[in-house]
């Protein structure tokens, strides 16, 4: 499969099952955190390389490990998570029209009702592997910077949580921060894109991962040789 390739519905309800299985643990993303994280990667301010973020998809930790069954498993679960990267690539990079955040809805009193919580953990799950790269945004109190993360900091911490727990008028305005969203999405990388242009060219930041490309992890060895071949996690 051409690793350009968007995900189809099918392909999406695919990796998503996976990653509500018992074959993952207890802490992986769901398909909506992984949007966001992924999301997150494309547009922050520094490059952040398979090898690093790809664990804290599966939410591994020093007492659970991601356990695969067969390279065959690791080879599709890997290939469709690095085709949903190269479609966020191409929708923040290339096509930014195009951007939509996989956000699901719920039904409340017969209305839908954006679920934000999911996609905007995985955003902050993002920024956590790159804390110091984050810090001016994340510290600032404009408009301009800090304003931009404030739907994802409401809805991907506990720090948020509580605040919407506590001011109702906060709360109430649940569409209106999800509708914020995509537009934050674009600031933030317009905001980032200049120190990621600085850092390196534009088209090596932001390049896709083909299968005879150099891993993005780093180990020197071609995409379909390396992460992409499904052989092996380093």
């Amino acid at each position: 499969m051409n690793p350009d390739t968007p995900l189809t519905d099918e392909e999406l309800d695919e990796l998503d099952q996976f990653l509500l299985s018992d074959a993952t643990p207890e802490e992986c993303m769901d398909i909506a955190m992984l949007d966001g994280f992924l999301t997150a990667l494309v547009i922050g301010p520094n490059t952040i390389m398979p090898s690093q973020w790809l664990p804290a998809i599966w939410g591994e930790t020093e007492e659970e490990e991601m356990v695969w069954d067969s390279a065959e498993q690791t080879r599709r679960i890997l290939g469709l998570v690095m085709r949903m990267y190269n479609d966020r690539v191409q929708d923040l990079h290339e096509e930014i029209d195009a951007y939509d955040p996989l956000i699901y809805q719920s039904q409340h009193e017969g209305k839908p009702v954006p679920i934000l919580d999911e996609w905007c953990m995985g955003f902050i799950r993002a920024i956590q592997l790159d804390p110091e790269g984050w810090q001016p945004m994340v510290a600032a109190d404009t408009q301009e910077a800090g304003g931009l993360l404030t739907p994802m900091l409401l809805y991907g911490t506990e720090e948020g949580w509580n605040e919407l727990k506590e001011n109702q008028a906060l709360a109430d305005r649940h569409q209106d921060f999800a509708d914020a969203i995509g537009p934050c999405v674009i600031g933030i990388r317009d905001y980032w894109l200049p120190q990621r242009k600085e850092a390196a060219t534009y088209r090596r930041e932001t390049a896709k991962v083909g299968r005879n490309d150099l891993c993005p992890c780093g180990s020197g060895k071609k995409y379909k040789k390396c992460c992409g071949s499904g052989e092996k996690l380093h």
